[in-house]
């Protein structure tokens, strides 16, 4: 009997010993499972947050961005307001400078010499000789030196000083005017003063 219990025994200790064989397979391999669902979540999450990172860097790349042209494009705005106010107040100058020059005595002759010359450029045909309304007090005289039409000019029409020749029989049209005179310099103005934008 006592072989019979040996062998129980022995047979009980092969089970145990094969159960905890079989256990400590699946735990290991439960283990290694877990272990493997570890790595893939991690893995998954780090990819996740880096999407998120990526995302976040990109935004804040676009906002900078976009706060960087804005600021440009309002700088630009502000340049081009100082600079139409500085280009304003020097031509608005400039033209109470001309205007003060008609009102001297010395304009007068300086107005005749300038109709004479003009009238030699533009050659000779049926001439008109325009004159800024506000040299009206100089019509008799220009009328006895010249043999031409004198002709005031529209009110509305800013002249400042100066004149306009008109050969009517060669259609050759002079602009002498002080107002045209300044107002073509406002290129080289802007070149000369480095008042252009880029």
């Amino acid at each position: 009997m006592r072989i019979v219990e040996e062998k129980i025994d022995k047979f009980a200790h092969d089970i145990m010993t094969d159960v905890s064989n079989q256990r400590k397979e699946i735990m290991e391999q439960t283990e290694k499972e877990l272990e493997a669902i570890y790595e893939e979540k991690e893995l998954a999450y780090l990819s996740k947050a880096y999407e998120i990172i990526q995302s976040g860097l990109k935004s804040i790349q676009k906002e900078k961005n976009e706060i960087i042209s804005r600021s440009i494009m309002d700088s630009k705005r502000e340049i081009l307001k100082a600079r139409e106010e500085i280009i304003k107040g020097t031509f608005r100058d400039a033209e109470k400078e001309l205007e003060a020059f008609t009102q001297k005595k010395e304009y007068q002759e300086y107005l005749m010499n300038l109709i004479k010359e003009d009238i030699e450029k533009i050659g000779d045909g049926e001439i008109l000789i325009y004159i800024a309304h506000t040299d009206e007090k100089y019509l008799n005289r220009l009328n006895k030196e010249f043999d031409n039409k004198i002709v005031l000019e529209d009110k509305n029409k800013k002249m400042i000083g100066g004149c306009k020749i008109f050969n009517k029989s060669k259609n050759i049209y002079l602009d002498d005017s002080f107002y045209s005179k300044l107002y073509e310099q406002k290129e080289t103005f802007l070149h000369n003063c480095n008042l252009e934008i880029e």
